[in-house]
């Protein structure tokens, strides 16, 4: 009985916050494909691509600033939600001396790399908008723990809706990349101040910084940032190394792939956010029911991650066409490709990363992470040069450089898993995602022949995937009824649950 509870109680935990999350998905992604069919348009391959430069060097300094809070935070607070007022003020203060060091390093490495004023400004204005998210983070980090990210998805919500709306009203009046840095900087900052609004749910007072805890609690954290540092910097070397090795344009292709990319990562992000504080205290309370929970949740990544693969490989030169214009950006669409075939393999990571952190292990995975960033090196510094020798396009070998590095990390995250996680692993429901795909391929392929708009075709096939995902026995009921849940069929959902018992 206690097995049952606990599994409803987990059951609803995921479903509740991976349908908030879904659902303020739909209103930010719908903001950020305008922004996509804006930006690389009216800002041009030159002027994007040192966007993409200074999003990706920023994003860099953001991990240091966080210094693995995003993984320890949750997890503490998980574990003892009395201490969550505590907790966030530590870090709260911690990120602003960090800030003030990282920012230092930041003007410092913009000005010996060479970069045009432009892109140094980009850089210092993104690095600024750095202290605001990262007391945002902070906050978002303490809801994880609580398992209550309905506020940060409305903070999200906020910055997305304004930064969409002034960014495109910015460039239709003739604007460049400075004030659209400035305007997603304005972005974070709601964001910040609607996480403070709703802070109340998860603190009752804002106790004092207490510098003995802070110590322990950095060492604690350093197995976390160094994680979080290493995996970034094989996530963003690629745009680096592309500026330094071909030019602003081929920069501007592999920043718009690589930004389609960043959004279909949303799944799995959002998925193992809710599901990271659960793995946290199940490691504690029950490592049975955790055993159970990861295997599950590998299910539910392979049968999202394939669709989107094959969705995005199919339809790649019309993604193109549609968000960036095939004028300027052709040589996306093999680079887009490459990205396709890599998302399986990035979607399982982001499973088995955060089950390894969960189960104390992030002394072990943060070396993984160092060994990756030389892996990603090494494979961009052999594949880039070449690609853009042969091919015009050194784009080509960062995407290579980026499946090579997913594929080892795959490849280790399996090594340190438990043997028994792995050897009770159920992949008998593989022959019907298989089929399910085979299904939405020809679905796909009709509308092609047919002349149907291929945004219409994608529906169809998706819409049929499901279906044939829900009818050919890839999910067992309770999780059909999850998956209804998600979409808050609720009636259909009972239905399968009495049908089941039934049967049983």
């Amino acid at each position: 009985m206690k097995t049952e509870n606990t599994y409803s109680e987990i059951n609803k935990s995921i479903a509740k916050n991976t349908t908030v999350m879904f659902g303020a998905q739909i209103i930010t992604w719908s903001a950020s494909f305008v922004l996509l069919m804006f930006l690389p348009k009216y800002l041009g391959s030159e002027n994007y691509g040192k966007l993409f430069l200074a999003l990706s060097i920023s994003a860099m300094i953001e991990v240091l600033i966080d210094f693995g809070g995003s993984y320890l935070i949750p997890k503490e607070v998980s574990r003892t939600k009395s201490r969550t007022a505590q907790i966030l003020s530590n870090f709260g203060v911690t990120r602003f001396i960090i800030w003030i060091f990282a920012m230092t390093i930041l003007i410092v490495f913009s000005y010996i790399a060479g970069y045009p004023p432009v892109t140094q400004l980009l850089i210092i204005i993104l690095g600024f908008s750095k202290l605001w998210e990262g007391a945002k983070r902070v906050l978002v980090s303490g809801f994880q723990g609580h398992e209550r990210m309905e506020y940060p998805s409305l903070g999200a919500i906020a910055d997305r809706i304004f930064v969409s709306a002034l960014v495109v009203s910015a460039l239709l009046l003739g604007y460049g990349p400075i004030m659209v840095a400035i305007i997603m900087a304005g972005g974070a900052l709601i964001n910040l101040i609607v996480m403070v609004l709703f802070s109340n749910r998860i603190l009752d007072r804002f106790p004092k910084f207490q510098w003995s805890e802070t110590k322990v609690m950095l060492q604690v954290s350093i197995p976390y940032f160094l994680w979080s540092l290493f995996s970034i910097i094989y996530y963003r070397v690629d745009a680096v190394m592309l500026s330094l090795i071909t030019d602003d344009s081929v920069v501007g292709w592999y920043g718009a792939s690589y930004r389609f990319f960043d959004i279909v990562m949303v799944f799995p992000s959002i998925f193992t956010t809710v599901v990271f504080p659960i793995f946290s205290r199940l490691w504690v309370d029950s490592k049975n029911e955790m055993m159970v929970t990861f295997q599950k949740s590998i299910k539910f990544m392979a049968i999202m991650a394939f669709p989107v693969a094959l969705g995005i490989l199919f339809y790649s030169e019309n993604i193109v066409g549609l968000f960036f214009g095939l004028e300027g950006y052709t040589p996306s669409v093999i680079i887009l490709q490459i990205f396709a075939i890599s998302i399986p393999l990035v979607y399982i990571d982001f499973i088995l990363g955060s089950t390894i952190l969960a189960a104390d292990k992030q002394k072990t995975w943060a070396w993984v992470g160092l060994s990756a960033i030389f892996i990603n090196i090494v494979l961009n510094l052999i594949f880039i040069p070449y690609a853009q020798a042969n091919y015009g396009n050194g784009g080509i070998g960062a995407a290579i450089s980026t499946f090579g590095t997913e594929a080892y990390i795959l490849g280790f995250a399996l090594f340190l898993l438990p043997r028994e996680y792995l050897r009770s692993l159920q992949f008998s429901y593989t022959v019907n995602i298989v089929l399910s795909l085979a299904l939405m391929l020809f679905v796909m392929w009709v509308g092609q022949l047919s002349g149907l708009p291929w945004i219409i075709s994608a529906i169809f096939a998706a819409v049929t995937y499901l279906f044939s995902i829900l009818h050919t026995g890839v999910l067992e009921p309770r999780e059909r009824a999850f998956v209804l849940e998600q979409f808050q069929f609720s009636k259909l959902k009972n239905k399968i649950l009495r049908k089941s018992e039934t049967t049983a």
